[in-house]
């Protein structure tokens, strides 16, 4: 029978008991709780109507050109960002008004969190100028959040 040495079983319950020797990588020390750690800048607006203030950042960036990207969505009551905004539907889309088109796909939008979702599939296809709509629909009625921005090819 093969015998445990004292520096092994330290390794290993260091390794297993979080505290024991290595501090958790869940989360950096300034992140706030149940916020995702990213460098990536939120862009934040109140609605068309005021009614609800919205913040939004791609989770890469640069945004790809040609490839999917997802989006992370966040929908508060106003910009305290204390009490998440309350609705019975939200869509993600994009277009280029200069064109007159938008995406070529359909993003999936899936709740993360009280006041967070997440757009899977996004996909602007060529360079320009592109806007992000974030439509908040309650009651039968749409209220619209969006962005400018350029995308160089």
């Amino acid at each position: 029978m093969r015998r445990t040495t004292p520096i092994l079983l330290a390794l290993v319950a260091s390794a297993v008991v979080p505290g024991a020797g290595c501090r958790p990588s869940a989360e950096p020390d300034d992140a706030v709780a149940g916020e995702a750690a990213s460098p990536i800048e939120w862009r934040s607006a109140s609605s068309a109507d005021g009614t609800f203030f919205v913040r939004w950042r791609p989770l890469e960036e640069p945004i790809p050109l040609a490839d999917p990207f997802d989006v992370e969505v966040e929908v508060w009551e106003d910009d305290s960002m204390a009490v998440p905004a309350r609705f019975d539907r939200i869509l993600v889309d994009a277009g280029m008004p200069h064109h007159r088109h938008g995406m070529n796909v359909a993003p999936e939008v899936g709740r993360d969190g009280p006041a967070r979702w997440i757009a899977r599939g996004m996909l602007f296809h060529m360079p320009g100028r592109w806007q992000l709509y974030v439509d908040l629909i309650e009651d039968g009625r749409l209220e619209r959040s969006q962005w400018s921005m350029w995308l160089s090819g």
